[in-house]
Protein backbone atom coordinates (compact mmCIF):
# COMPACT_ATOMS: atom_id res chain seq x y z
CA UNK A 1 0.00 0.00 0.00
CA UNK A 2 1.26 3.44 -0.62
CA UNK A 3 -0.61 5.46 1.81
CA UNK A 4 0.85 4.20 4.75
CA UNK A 5 -1.44 4.78 7.09
CA UNK A 6 -3.96 3.52 5.18
CA UNK A 7 -5.87 1.69 7.71
CA UNK A 8 -5.43 4.94 10.79
CA UNK A 9 -7.59 6.37 8.11
CA UNK A 10 -10.38 4.13 7.58
CA UNK A 11 -12.75 4.43 9.77
CA UNK A 12 -15.51 4.26 7.55
CA UNK A 13 -16.83 2.68 4.76
CA UNK A 14 -17.17 5.69 2.84
CA UNK A 15 -13.42 6.96 3.59
CA UNK A 16 -12.25 3.26 2.94
CA UNK A 17 -13.59 3.40 -0.87
CA UNK A 18 -11.86 7.03 -1.02
CA UNK A 19 -8.60 6.18 0.11
CA UNK A 20 -8.84 2.56 -2.07
CA UNK A 21 -9.69 4.78 -5.41
CA UNK A 22 -7.07 7.23 -4.25
CA UNK A 23 -4.19 3.99 -3.94
CA UNK A 24 -5.34 3.32 -7.68
CA UNK A 25 -4.38 6.31 -8.80
CA UNK A 26 -1.39 6.44 -7.53
CA UNK A 27 -0.06 2.77 -8.20
CA UNK A 28 -1.34 3.94 -11.83
CA UNK A 29 1.72 6.56 -11.83
CA UNK A 30 4.50 4.06 -10.43
CA UNK A 31 7.96 5.17 -12.18
CA UNK A 32 9.22 1.89 -12.70
CA UNK A 33 6.20 0.59 -14.08
CA UNK A 34 5.98 3.74 -16.98
CA UNK A 35 9.56 3.25 -17.53
CA UNK A 36 9.22 -0.80 -18.65
CA UNK A 37 5.78 0.12 -20.32
CA UNK A 38 6.68 2.86 -22.53
CA UNK A 39 10.62 1.76 -22.47
CA UNK A 40 12.06 -1.77 -24.24
CA UNK A 41 15.27 -3.44 -25.24
CA UNK A 42 15.95 -6.42 -27.45
CA UNK A 43 19.67 -6.95 -26.08
CA UNK A 44 19.86 -9.62 -29.47
CA UNK A 45 19.14 -6.79 -32.15
CA UNK A 46 20.75 -4.18 -30.17
CA UNK A 47 17.68 -2.27 -30.62
CA UNK A 48 15.91 0.28 -28.15
CA UNK A 49 11.97 0.96 -29.00
CA UNK A 50 10.29 3.62 -26.91
CA UNK A 51 6.46 4.49 -27.75
CA UNK A 52 6.96 2.61 -30.95
CA UNK A 53 9.79 4.48 -31.97
CA UNK A 54 12.84 2.80 -32.71
CA UNK A 55 16.58 3.18 -32.03
CA UNK A 56 19.59 1.05 -33.16
CA UNK A 57 22.28 1.04 -30.73
CA UNK A 58 25.03 -0.39 -32.94
CA UNK A 59 24.84 3.52 -34.53
CA UNK A 60 25.46 4.98 -31.34
CA UNK A 61 29.41 5.24 -29.68
CA UNK A 62 27.65 5.93 -26.07
CA UNK A 63 24.34 5.87 -24.62
CA UNK A 64 23.92 7.77 -21.43
CA UNK A 65 21.38 8.80 -19.14
CA UNK A 66 20.37 12.31 -17.50
CA UNK A 67 17.73 12.88 -14.98
CA UNK A 68 15.99 15.44 -13.16
CA UNK A 69 13.47 15.65 -10.80
CA UNK A 70 11.52 13.90 -8.19
CA UNK A 71 10.48 10.55 -10.40
CA UNK A 72 14.42 10.95 -11.59
CA UNK A 73 16.14 8.31 -9.48
CA UNK A 74 13.46 5.49 -9.98
CA UNK A 75 13.30 6.08 -14.12
CA UNK A 76 16.89 5.86 -13.88
CA UNK A 77 17.07 2.67 -11.85
CA UNK A 78 14.69 1.13 -13.80
CA UNK A 79 16.32 1.97 -17.49
CA UNK A 80 20.19 0.35 -15.89
CA UNK A 81 17.65 -2.90 -15.18
CA UNK A 82 16.73 -2.32 -18.93
CA UNK A 83 19.54 -1.54 -20.79
CA UNK A 84 22.24 -3.20 -18.64
CA UNK A 85 26.10 -3.27 -19.69
CA UNK A 86 24.83 -0.93 -23.06
CA UNK A 87 24.42 2.03 -20.73
CA UNK A 88 27.87 3.98 -20.42
CA UNK A 89 27.24 6.70 -18.56
CA UNK A 90 25.19 9.12 -16.36
CA UNK A 91 24.28 11.84 -13.57
CA UNK A 92 20.88 12.22 -12.01
CA UNK A 93 19.68 14.99 -9.35
CA UNK A 94 16.87 14.07 -7.78
CA UNK A 95 15.47 14.72 -4.40
CA UNK A 96 16.84 11.71 -3.35
CA UNK A 97 20.31 9.62 -3.60
CA UNK A 98 20.42 6.13 -4.50
CA UNK A 99 23.22 3.83 -5.52
CA UNK A 100 22.56 3.73 -9.47
CA UNK A 101 26.21 1.60 -9.61
CA UNK A 102 29.57 2.92 -10.62
CA UNK A 103 28.60 4.50 -13.85
CA UNK A 104 25.69 6.69 -12.89
CA UNK A 105 26.14 10.06 -10.78
CA UNK A 106 23.23 10.27 -8.28
CA UNK A 107 22.84 13.67 -6.35
CA UNK A 108 20.30 14.94 -3.99
CA UNK A 109 19.48 18.25 -4.67
CA UNK A 110 17.31 20.88 -2.53
CA UNK A 111 13.39 21.18 -3.05
CA UNK A 112 11.11 23.08 -4.15
CA UNK A 113 13.45 26.27 -4.12
CA UNK A 114 16.55 27.00 -5.66
CA UNK A 115 20.37 26.72 -4.23
CA UNK A 116 24.00 26.87 -4.05
CA UNK A 117 23.54 22.81 -4.01
CA UNK A 118 21.80 22.52 -6.70
CA UNK A 119 23.83 25.03 -8.41
CA UNK A 120 27.08 23.01 -8.11
CA UNK A 121 25.11 19.93 -9.29
CA UNK A 122 23.72 21.63 -12.12
CA UNK A 123 27.32 23.01 -13.33
CA UNK A 124 28.67 19.38 -12.74
CA UNK A 125 25.96 17.91 -14.61
CA UNK A 126 26.18 20.78 -17.48
CA UNK A 127 30.05 19.76 -17.47
CA UNK A 128 29.74 16.41 -17.73
CA UNK A 129 27.69 16.06 -20.80
CA UNK A 130 29.85 19.02 -22.48
CA UNK A 131 32.00 16.33 -24.16
CA UNK A 132 29.12 15.10 -26.39
CA UNK A 133 28.77 14.30 -29.92
CA UNK A 134 26.76 12.65 -32.63
CA UNK A 135 27.68 9.70 -31.54
CA UNK A 136 25.85 9.67 -28.40
CA UNK A 137 22.53 9.20 -27.78
CA UNK A 138 21.54 10.96 -23.91
CA UNK A 139 18.12 9.28 -22.77
CA UNK A 140 16.98 12.06 -20.63
CA UNK A 141 14.56 12.02 -17.61
CA UNK A 142 12.02 14.87 -17.23
CA UNK A 143 9.90 15.32 -14.27
CA UNK A 144 8.37 17.90 -11.64
CA UNK A 145 10.77 19.23 -9.35
CA UNK A 146 13.04 19.51 -11.98
CA UNK A 147 12.65 23.42 -12.12
CA UNK A 148 14.43 23.50 -8.79
CA UNK A 149 16.78 21.07 -9.38
CA UNK A 150 18.52 22.12 -12.48
CA UNK A 151 19.32 25.19 -11.25
CA UNK A 152 21.77 27.76 -13.41
CA UNK A 153 20.62 30.97 -12.76
CA UNK A 154 21.12 34.40 -14.80
CA UNK A 155 22.45 37.05 -13.63
CA UNK A 156 21.54 36.58 -9.67
CA UNK A 157 22.38 34.15 -7.23
CA UNK A 158 20.36 30.64 -6.04
CA UNK A 159 19.25 32.79 -3.13
CA UNK A 160 17.62 35.66 -5.23
CA UNK A 161 16.26 33.35 -7.45
CA UNK A 162 14.65 32.00 -4.49
CA UNK A 163 12.84 34.70 -3.81
CA UNK A 164 11.38 35.73 -6.50
CA UNK A 165 9.83 32.34 -6.62
CA UNK A 166 8.48 32.67 -2.78
CA UNK A 167 6.83 36.00 -3.89
CA UNK A 168 5.26 34.79 -6.82
CA UNK A 169 4.30 31.50 -5.07
CA UNK A 170 2.68 33.41 -2.11
CA UNK A 171 1.10 35.90 -4.64
CA UNK A 172 -1.07 32.73 -6.31
CA UNK A 173 0.77 32.16 -9.20
CA UNK A 174 -0.19 29.72 -11.66
CA UNK A 175 2.54 27.01 -12.50
CA UNK A 176 2.35 28.07 -15.62
CA UNK A 177 3.09 31.68 -14.48
CA UNK A 178 5.88 30.21 -12.74
CA UNK A 179 7.70 28.29 -15.10
CA UNK A 180 7.68 31.12 -17.42
CA UNK A 181 9.50 33.06 -15.40
CA UNK A 182 12.28 29.92 -14.41
CA UNK A 183 12.61 29.23 -18.34
CA UNK A 184 13.81 33.38 -18.23
CA UNK A 185 15.49 33.36 -15.04
CA UNK A 186 17.99 30.53 -15.97
CA UNK A 187 20.22 29.18 -18.65
CA UNK A 188 19.36 25.52 -18.00
CA UNK A 189 15.45 25.07 -18.77
CA UNK A 190 13.44 26.55 -21.83
CA UNK A 191 15.65 24.36 -24.18
CA UNK A 192 19.09 25.25 -23.14
CA UNK A 193 20.02 21.82 -22.10
CA UNK A 194 18.85 20.69 -25.16
CA UNK A 195 21.24 23.10 -26.75
CA UNK A 196 23.96 21.85 -24.37
CA UNK A 197 23.81 18.37 -25.36
CA UNK A 198 23.94 19.19 -29.17
CA UNK A 199 24.95 17.39 -31.45
CA UNK A 200 23.90 14.60 -29.60
CA UNK A 201 20.59 12.85 -30.57
CA UNK A 202 18.23 13.07 -27.50
CA UNK A 203 15.57 11.00 -25.83
CA UNK A 204 13.28 12.65 -23.50
CA UNK A 205 11.13 10.67 -20.92
CA UNK A 206 8.48 13.17 -19.70
CA UNK A 207 6.98 12.70 -16.07
CA UNK A 208 4.02 15.12 -16.16
CA UNK A 209 3.01 17.38 -13.39
CA UNK A 210 0.98 19.99 -14.80
CA UNK A 211 -2.08 20.75 -15.71
CA UNK A 212 -3.01 19.76 -19.32
CA UNK A 213 0.53 17.99 -19.83
CA UNK A 214 1.88 20.83 -21.40
CA UNK A 215 5.18 19.31 -21.78
CA UNK A 216 7.05 22.05 -22.34
CA UNK A 217 6.08 23.14 -18.75
CA UNK A 218 7.49 19.95 -16.78
CA UNK A 219 10.59 20.93 -14.97
CA UNK A 220 10.38 24.15 -17.24
CA UNK A 221 10.57 22.55 -20.34
CA UNK A 222 14.72 21.83 -20.50
CA UNK A 223 14.72 20.02 -23.88
CA UNK A 224 12.09 21.79 -25.43
CA UNK A 225 11.98 24.57 -27.80
CA UNK A 226 10.23 27.40 -25.48
CA UNK A 227 7.16 29.51 -27.31
CA UNK A 228 7.50 32.34 -24.61
CA UNK A 229 9.65 34.67 -24.76
CA UNK A 230 11.75 37.35 -22.01
CA UNK A 231 8.58 39.86 -22.66
CA UNK A 232 6.48 37.28 -21.28
CA UNK A 233 7.92 36.82 -18.03
CA UNK A 234 8.71 40.64 -17.25
CA UNK A 235 4.51 40.76 -17.58
CA UNK A 236 4.53 38.38 -15.25
CA UNK A 237 7.05 39.91 -12.53
CA UNK A 238 5.04 43.30 -12.77
CA UNK A 239 1.69 41.71 -12.53
CA UNK A 240 2.75 40.56 -9.05
CA UNK A 241 5.23 43.36 -8.71
CA UNK A 242 8.03 40.90 -7.66
CA UNK A 243 10.77 43.60 -8.93
CA UNK A 244 9.49 46.06 -6.21
CA UNK A 245 8.84 43.76 -3.64
CA UNK A 246 12.02 42.55 -3.49
CA UNK A 247 13.23 46.21 -3.27
CA UNK A 248 15.32 45.99 -6.56
CA UNK A 249 15.66 47.92 -9.63
CA UNK A 250 15.56 45.65 -12.38
CA UNK A 251 15.48 41.17 -12.42
CA UNK A 252 17.53 39.89 -15.50
CA UNK A 253 16.49 38.12 -18.18
CA UNK A 254 17.52 35.95 -20.32
CA UNK A 255 15.88 34.49 -24.05
CA UNK A 256 15.15 31.19 -24.59
CA UNK A 257 17.01 29.40 -27.32
CA UNK A 258 15.00 29.64 -30.75
CA UNK A 259 17.37 28.19 -33.08
CA UNK A 260 15.84 24.86 -34.68
CA UNK A 261 19.11 23.64 -34.80
CA UNK A 262 19.24 22.79 -30.88
CA UNK A 263 15.71 20.66 -31.36
CA UNK A 264 15.85 18.61 -34.73
CA UNK A 265 17.56 15.49 -33.09
CA UNK A 266 15.30 15.84 -29.68
CA UNK A 267 12.24 13.94 -29.54
CA UNK A 268 10.09 13.91 -26.14
CA UNK A 269 7.69 11.12 -24.97
CA UNK A 270 5.07 11.37 -22.59
CA UNK A 271 5.35 8.39 -20.72
CA UNK A 272 3.28 9.69 -16.85
CA UNK A 273 0.34 11.94 -16.98
CA UNK A 274 -2.04 12.74 -14.07
CA UNK A 275 -4.58 11.47 -16.70
CA UNK A 276 -3.39 8.01 -15.92
CA UNK A 277 -4.33 8.15 -12.49
CA UNK A 278 -7.51 9.99 -13.25
CA UNK A 279 -8.41 6.40 -15.57
CA UNK A 280 -7.58 4.24 -13.05
CA UNK A 281 -9.33 5.63 -10.27
CA UNK A 282 -12.66 6.20 -12.09
CA UNK A 283 -12.57 2.55 -13.01
CA UNK A 284 -11.61 2.12 -9.24
CA UNK A 285 -14.95 3.41 -8.20
CA UNK A 286 -17.09 2.39 -10.79
CA UNK A 287 -16.14 -1.43 -9.28
CA UNK A 288 -16.97 -0.23 -6.40
CA UNK A 289 -20.47 1.18 -7.18
CA UNK A 290 -20.38 4.71 -7.99
CA UNK A 291 -21.67 6.91 -10.26
CA UNK A 292 -18.11 9.09 -11.55
CA UNK A 293 -18.34 12.02 -12.88
CA UNK A 294 -14.94 14.52 -13.94
CA UNK A 295 -14.63 17.55 -11.66
CA UNK A 296 -11.66 19.00 -14.09
CA UNK A 297 -8.81 17.07 -15.87
CA UNK A 298 -6.78 20.46 -15.19
CA UNK A 299 -7.97 22.76 -12.08
CA UNK A 300 -6.53 25.30 -11.62
CA UNK A 301 -7.46 28.19 -8.51
CA UNK A 302 -7.12 29.30 -4.67
CA UNK A 303 -7.26 25.88 -3.12
CA UNK A 304 -10.14 26.85 0.16
CA UNK A 305 -12.53 27.76 -2.51
CA UNK A 306 -11.63 24.67 -4.94
CA UNK A 307 -12.34 22.39 -1.99
CA UNK A 308 -15.73 23.57 -1.49
CA UNK A 309 -16.74 23.83 -4.75
CA UNK A 310 -16.24 19.92 -4.61
CA UNK A 311 -18.10 19.65 -2.36
CA UNK A 312 -21.31 21.35 -3.19
CA UNK A 313 -21.29 19.82 -6.53
CA UNK A 314 -21.00 16.36 -5.68
CA UNK A 315 -23.93 14.64 -5.97
CA UNK A 316 -25.71 11.33 -4.01
CA UNK A 317 -24.36 8.25 -5.23
CA UNK A 318 -21.50 10.14 -7.26
CA UNK A 319 -17.56 9.91 -7.57
CA UNK A 320 -16.44 13.27 -8.12
CA UNK A 321 -12.55 13.35 -9.37
CA UNK A 322 -10.61 15.98 -10.35
CA UNK A 323 -6.44 16.24 -11.31
CA UNK A 324 -4.67 19.68 -11.75
CA UNK A 325 -2.77 22.01 -9.48
CA UNK A 326 -4.37 24.38 -6.90
CA UNK A 327 -2.49 27.63 -5.47
CA UNK A 328 -3.10 29.26 -1.86
CA UNK A 329 -2.20 32.78 -1.41
CA UNK A 330 -0.79 33.17 1.68
CA UNK A 331 -2.55 35.47 4.39
CA UNK A 332 -1.30 33.79 7.37
CA UNK A 333 1.94 32.53 9.10
CA UNK A 334 0.96 28.65 9.31
CA UNK A 335 1.86 25.18 8.03
CA UNK A 336 0.19 23.30 5.20
CA UNK A 337 0.50 22.48 1.48
CA UNK A 338 -2.06 23.53 -1.46
CA UNK A 339 -3.77 20.01 -1.06
CA UNK A 340 -4.26 20.04 2.93
CA UNK A 341 -5.84 23.95 2.01
CA UNK A 342 -8.00 22.44 -0.19
CA UNK A 343 -9.82 19.24 1.87
CA UNK A 344 -9.80 22.14 4.99
CA UNK A 345 -11.81 24.60 2.43
CA UNK A 346 -14.26 21.60 1.64
CA UNK A 347 -14.76 20.46 5.21
CA UNK A 348 -15.89 23.77 6.30
CA UNK A 349 -19.96 22.84 6.18
CA UNK A 350 -19.86 19.37 4.96
CA UNK A 351 -22.56 16.82 5.82
CA UNK A 352 -21.85 13.68 7.24
CA UNK A 353 -22.86 11.97 3.78
CA UNK A 354 -19.56 13.45 2.25
CA UNK A 355 -15.60 12.38 2.11
CA UNK A 356 -12.98 14.45 0.07
CA UNK A 357 -9.60 13.16 0.18
CA UNK A 358 -6.95 15.62 -1.62
CA UNK A 359 -3.46 14.09 -2.71
CA UNK A 360 0.07 15.00 -3.79
CA UNK A 361 1.48 12.40 -6.13
CA UNK A 362 4.80 12.77 -4.95
CA UNK A 363 4.04 12.60 -1.33
CA UNK A 364 5.02 15.84 -0.25
CA UNK A 365 2.50 18.61 0.14
CA UNK A 366 4.90 21.21 1.34
CA UNK A 367 5.38 19.43 4.23
CA UNK A 368 5.72 15.30 5.26
CA UNK A 369 1.87 14.76 4.52
CA UNK A 370 0.86 13.97 1.02
CA UNK A 371 -2.42 15.67 1.92
CA UNK A 372 -5.41 14.63 3.69
CA UNK A 373 -9.16 13.22 4.11
CA UNK A 374 -12.14 15.09 5.49
CA UNK A 375 -15.60 13.91 6.83
CA UNK A 376 -18.18 14.89 9.07
CA UNK A 377 -16.30 12.88 11.70
CA UNK A 378 -12.95 15.66 11.07
CA UNK A 379 -15.63 18.01 12.27
CA UNK A 380 -16.79 16.56 15.06
CA UNK A 381 -13.96 15.66 16.39
CA UNK A 382 -12.36 19.35 16.21
CA UNK A 383 -15.12 20.47 17.60
CA UNK A 384 -14.55 18.51 20.72
CA UNK A 385 -10.68 19.89 20.58
CA UNK A 386 -12.16 23.55 20.49
CA UNK A 387 -10.69 24.14 17.01
CA UNK A 388 -12.19 26.47 14.47
CA UNK A 389 -11.74 25.77 10.92
CA UNK A 390 -12.01 28.91 9.83
CA UNK A 391 -9.64 30.34 11.71
CA UNK A 392 -6.81 27.77 10.91
CA UNK A 393 -7.66 28.32 6.67
CA UNK A 394 -7.41 31.53 7.91
CA UNK A 395 -3.79 31.31 9.07
CA UNK A 396 -2.99 28.90 6.38
CA UNK A 397 -2.95 26.29 8.88
CA UNK A 398 -4.16 23.77 7.56
CA UNK A 399 -1.08 21.01 8.27
CA UNK A 400 -2.15 21.72 12.29
CA UNK A 401 -5.68 21.35 12.22
CA UNK A 402 -5.59 17.74 10.66
CA UNK A 403 -2.81 16.95 12.63
CA UNK A 404 -5.07 17.19 15.12
CA UNK A 405 -7.73 15.52 13.99
CA UNK A 406 -5.68 12.50 12.76
CA UNK A 407 -6.44 13.09 8.79
CA UNK A 408 -3.46 13.98 7.71
CA UNK A 409 -2.45 11.16 4.38
CA UNK A 410 1.18 9.88 4.94
CA UNK A 411 3.01 8.47 1.90
CA UNK A 412 6.60 9.26 1.99
CA UNK A 413 8.38 10.11 -0.99
CA UNK A 414 6.55 8.04 -3.89
CA UNK A 415 9.38 8.90 -6.85
CA UNK A 416 6.28 9.42 -8.63
CA UNK A 417 5.14 13.05 -9.90
CA UNK A 418 2.29 13.74 -11.52
CA UNK A 419 -0.52 16.55 -10.92
CA UNK A 420 -2.00 16.55 -7.65
CA UNK A 421 -5.50 14.80 -7.51
CA UNK A 422 -8.79 14.55 -5.44
CA UNK A 423 -11.63 11.81 -4.74
CA UNK A 424 -14.78 13.15 -3.48
CA UNK A 425 -17.48 10.71 -2.58
CA UNK A 426 -21.30 11.27 -1.54
CA UNK A 427 -23.28 8.01 -0.27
Amino acid sequence: MIIKNLKELSSSPLRRAALSIAEEGYGAINTPRAVFKSVKYAKFFGRLKIQGKKYSLSQYRRVRVLGIGKAALEAAEALRQLLGDRLSDGYVIDVRAGDLGPKIISRAGTHPLASEKNRQYTKELMRYFSDGSEKDLVICIISGGGSALLCAPYGQTPEQEAEIFKVLTARGATIFELNTVRKHTSQSKGGFLAKTLYPAEVVSLVFSDVPGDELSMVASGPTIKDATTARDAAAILEKYRVAETLDRSKIDLVETPKEDRYFEKTQNFLVVSSRMALRAMRQRAEDLGFKVRTFSEEYQGEARVLGKEIVEEVQVGECLLGIGESTVTLSGTGMGGRNQEMALGGAVGMDENTVLGCFASDGRDNTEAAGAVADFSTLSRAAKLGLKPQAYLSNNDAFRFFEATGDLVFTGLTGSNAADFFVCLKR
